[in-house]
């Protein structure tokens, strides 16, 4: 079919590898070298990988996926197409997988969206507006730091404009994840039982058409937390953000795990792989509730989370909802 969805996701990956070369902490490489490589034009990484999600969802839809969207174009709800919304609510739902109904060669995977939102946690828009104004002051073009009409230099303007654009970047990939009914089929298969009866059916419709279900791991809300804390300064703002993500990843979705769970403790300032004694406020305060909330739930580290989370089943579906098993990164 020419352009494939695996190998986008190859592209993907090695951009969000790029990213993490370039604005990790261990990172032994300049931020101008990647916009030396990429050129100071080119899109900058997450829009250019959600410019790849669009292609990939584009190509989906022509080969007769479901991708949410409307007559119009519009984005409406899961399942447009294939029957949960027809009256009932049932339809032929359990009859339904990607691979008898889709091109596996252009059907979306877990990889595909993930790649995105990885790539939005590792990006860091203040080093990168940096580096573009360093190169072209290397190259010989002047600087753009003077003052703006409205008395604000154009570095700050672009080092917003690129929060905004990463932001935009991982939050609009995670929402696409569930209006994508390959990604919504595939996690309902290994998350529920099969659906004989109708009216079973028409339960496993409702959790669809709610958000119960969805194709989200443990990946999208690791990333998507990191994305948080990186380019939304500390406020109750960022700790509701946080704690309705980390609320639906571990209690509805059932996807919790290490990673998440470190994501979510560097919301608060905490050291990831520290282990604490639960005693201590966090070191970065996000409101009292919050704060409240991250020391009694994950002060006293990551192991002693994970025991309570288990004995919740709040990891039941950590596993079975990755790109494949053995790998956690997607």
């Amino acid at each position: 079919p020419g352009l494939t969805v695996h190998m986008v996701d190859l592209v993907l990956d090695a951009l969000a590898c790029l990213c993490e070369e370039a604005y990790g902490s261990k990172s032994s490489s300049s931020t101008v070298d990647l916009v030396q490589l990429m050129g100071k034009d080119a899109s900058p990484p997450p829009a250019m990988g959600k410019e790849l999600l669009d292609t990939v969802l584009h190509r989906h839809w022509l080969d007769g996926g479901d991708i949410g969207l409307n007559a119009n174009g519009k984005v409406t709800a899961v399942g447009q197409g294939i029957g949960i919304g027809s009256g009932t609510g049932a339809g032929s739902l359990s009859n339904k997988s990607p691979s008898t109904n889709f091109d596996i060669r252009t059907c979306p995977t877990p990889m595909t969206f993930n790649a995105v939102i990885r790539i939005a946690s590792n990006f860091d828009p203040k080093a990168h507006a940096e580096a573009v104004e360093q190169y072209n002051i290397l190259n010989g073009e002047d600087g753009k730091t003077q003052r703006s009409s409205k008395g604000v230099d154009h570095l700050k303007e672009q080092q917003e404009m690129l929060r905004d654009m990463t932001i935009d970047a991982a939050f609009s990939s995670y929402s696409r994840m569930k209006f994508c009914s390959a990604l919504t089929i595939r996690a309902l298969k290994d998350s529920t039982k099969n659906a004989t009866s109708r009216s079973a059916v028409k339960r496993q419709a409702k959790l669809v058409s709610e958000g119960t279900i969805t194709g989200r791991n443990s990946a999208t809300y690791a990333y998507l937390l990191r994305t948080i804390s990186n380019c939304i300064p500390p406020s109750l703002s960022r700790g509701n953000i946080a704690f309705g993500l980390y609320h639906k990843a571990c209690v509805q979705e059932g996807v919790m795990d290490e990673n998440v769970i470190k994501a979510m403790r560097g919301i608060g300032g905490y050291v990831e792989d520290g282990s604490d004694d639960g005693t201590s406020a966090p070191p970065v305060s996000n409101g009292p509730i919050f704060d409240n909330f991250l020391q009694a739930d994950l002060g006293a580290g990551v192991s002693s989370a994970l025991e309570k989370g288990r004995s919740l089943r709040q990891d039941r579906n950590y596993k079975l909802r990755r790109h494949v098993d053995w790998d956690e990164c997607y």
